[in-house]
């Protein structure tokens, strides 16, 4: 394989590549604001009821991303929970980005709080080694944003991201390529990116440990036994450059929420569920239109009496946008959130971790054809949702949820409009709604 690429001699550096990764990304902003904050047990997510990013001071404590809010506190009472600011992040991330492109035009804007760039042949034009510009960076972005970054250089994207999360918080790891292994000895599998834990529990099957085992594997036995992408990671681990920097700028949500707040307040799970699998729909519906696909999805219930939110965060197996992907997911999860003699008044499910649908990869064990099939059908929904308006085809689990709304719709046209409107409403055939004159069948569950 060409891990000792170029003309017969090693080379430390074919290509170089530098990937940043903030620490804490969103609580560190938080911090950076108000410096008042520094030292404390600081977390961002009160507006969803969930963690959504923590500072090493609360992980210190015990308190982890993806937590209740209500379990953290129980946890570390001193903690202080913060509404995320997604504008205030996108602000520091562009600062990011801007630093970045002042020692390097190629950026590749991977993520808010992440971004690799090309250092390749700068070195002569800067007067410093690859080593010294990737710590240079890393310096600028401490000083000026007041947040600390972790920071890999290697010669390719995967590689890099290694050095980046090898010693967080504020490290800075250079993997040259023939000093590459004794990095991949230490980084279990699973924590390459691009390995999900599907993948790497199988790779474990075969024996697969650590991400240098996964690169002494034959090229033979690679390509036989895994999907194309996942080739083309252990093609990276051993030293190519497969993955090219993606420069277009990339302006699109962080996140993406759907809520509905209902009376009379219900225990019913067949309703509650009703009511997130229309949450979900639409802000599915919304990423499709962006061509986003979510890693990560989260959903609550917001109980009547106490106001307080019961949150379940779920990471996915690939970025996805159809709704029947995350459904049955979301449904074996919902019963833990129900408590006995407790009714709820809202649902929400949001979206986050969004990724251009461009970059969505099938994991080992999904079909592409059937993912292909998926994605031909919500093309024709979004169609029909297009001409016809939202809820025009539908999941049969979102049924109820939805012949609410259009009887609530029914009833404000009926009893909460002046005569006039009734004068002039429009010749309609019995049972049609004012929003369109005609409703299309609902869409069954897709499997």
């Amino acid at each position: 394989m060409p891990a000792e690429m170029g003309w017969g001699r090693p080379y430390h550096f074919p290509r170089a590549i530098i990937h940043v990764d903030g620490d804490s990304f969103f609580a560190a902003c938080e911090v950076a604001k108000n410096p008042a904050l520094k030292g404390k047990p600081v977390v961002t997510g009160k507006e969803r009821g969930i963690i959504s990013a923590a500072t090493y001071e609360a992980k210190a404590l015990g308190v982890t991303r993806g937590t209740s809010i209500a379990e953290a506190r129980r946890i570390c009472p001193e903690l202080i929970v913060i509404d995320s600011d997604y504008e205030t992040y996108g602000l520091y991330s562009r600062r990011m980005y801007a630093i970045m492109r002042r020692y390097t035009p190629i950026v590749e804007e991977y993520g808010i709080d992440e971004c690799f760039g090309e250092l390749t042949g700068l070195k002569r034009k800067l007067k410093m080694s690859y080593e010294e510009i990737a710590q240079a960076i890393q310096a600028d972005l401490t000083r000026e944003l007041n947040i600390t970054f972790g920071v890999g250089l290697a010669p390719n994207k995967v590689l890099a991201k290694v050095g980046s999360k090898y010693r967080k918080p504020n490290g800075f790891t250079s993997i040259p390529l023939t000093e590459r292994e004794r990095y991949l000895a230490d980084t279990a599998i699973g924590a390459i990116w691009g390995i999900g834990p599907n993948t790497a529990r199988f790779l474990n099957t075969h024996g697969v440990r650590t991400a240098l085992d996964f690169a002494k594997k034959s090229n033979a036995w690679v390509k036989e036994t895994v999907t194309a992408p996942i080739y083309e990671i252990w093609r990276e681990l051993n030293g190519e450059m497969v993955m090219e920097l993606v420069t277009e700028a990339k302006e699109s949500y962080q996140s993406i929420q759907r809520t509905r707040t209902f009376r009379p307040a219900t225990h019913d799970p067949e309703f509650l569920m009703a009511q997130l699998s229309k949450n979900l729909e639409g802000a599915c519906a919304k990423a499709r239109r962006f061509e986003l696909s979510a890693r990560r999805v989260s959903f609550f219930l917001k109980s009547q009496s106490s106001f307080r939110y019961r949150v379940c965060d779920l990471t996915l197996e690939r970025p996805t946008n159809v709704p029947s992907d995350i459904l049955s997911v979301m449904e074996t999860h919902l019963a833990s959130l129900i408590r006995q003699g407790e009714t709820y008044r809202a649902t929400g499910v949001t979206l986050a971790e969004l990724t251009e649908r461009a970059e969505r990869q099938p994991d080992l064990f999904s079909d592409p054809a059937k993912l292909a099939g998926k994605a031909r059908v919500y093309e024709k929904v979004d169609e029909l949702a297009q001409k016809y308006g939202k809820n025009t085809v539908y999941l049969a689990s979102s049924m109820r949820a939805i012949a609410e709304d259009r009887a609530d719709e029914e009833h404000h046209h009926e009893y909460g409009t002046s005569a006039s409107f009734a004068e002039n409403a429009p010749q309609r055939f019995s049972g049609a709604h004012m929003k369109k004159l005609f409703s299309m069948p609902y869409l069954g569950e897709v499997g």
